[in-house]
């Protein structure tokens, strides 16, 4: 797992953001090698869930339920944020605000593990034929719902200032949801470093 191949990876003292806590799939693990983990999700059943779960493993985790455009933090705070599955469901222009956002949340050397899905994703032809089109590659359901797909390499030049690590697209393995039928995803996984150089330079607009 991706995830597993980097934790040893990330700086000390191993502050991290886990965005979309979920179940606690990843935080558990993280706080369990030591790390110093918060997790957010805008669900409250899922705060709950964790939280009774990290109990319950004698772990502890800072949980507060926000999202990660309304999430506030101090300034070059964590060493790794995690942000995965997410790209998908926002829209261009959200993606482009968490980014700046995520620059401003990671000390100078912290690690961003990330993951998308890509136009190569089975689902895109009829999303692109089906949904209305919001803006490149990205669409909203007549429910609302929200797809956003990267182009191939795209991950690269959303996440500049960062130097990638670990950088793969392809076709994900199959799975399935409940009593779904199986699928598949074109999965963006990525590993990068934010420069220092790049945290400079964000403090330089601010001032």
């Amino acid at each position: 797992m991706l995830l597993t191949r980097f934790t040893a990876e990330i700086p000390a003292p191993k502050r991290v953001l886990d965005i979309g806590v979920g179940q606690g799939r990843n935080a558990l693990p993280l706080a369990r090698a030591g790390c110093h983990v918060m997790g957010i999700d805008p669900s409250a059943e899922a705060i709950v869930h964790t939280e009774r779960a990290a109990q319950e493993a004698g772990l502890t985790l800072e949980l507060k339920q926000s999202d990660a455009l309304t999430f506030e933090a101090k300034d070059h705070v964590f060493d790794a944020v995690l942000v995965f599955g997410l790209l998908q469901i926002l829209s261009r222009d959200a993606i482009n605000t968490l980014f700046a956002r995520l620059r401003g949340w990671l000390t100078p050397g912290g690690l961003l593990f990330l993951s998308a899905w890509h136009q190569g994703d089975p689902s895109y032809a009829a999303i692109n034929t089906q949904w209305q089109p919001l803006g490149e590659a990205s669409f909203r359901r007549e429910e609302g719902e929200l797809r956003t797909f990267l182009a191939p390499g795209e991950i690269l030049s959303l996440a500049h200032g960062f130097e990638a690590l670990y950088h793969h697209e392809g076709l994900g393995p199959w799975h399935r949801h409940g009593a779904g039928e199986k699928e598949r995803h074109g999965d963006v996984d990525f590993v990068g470093q934010l420069r220092a150089s790049s945290t400079a330079a964000g403090e330089q607009r601010r001032g």
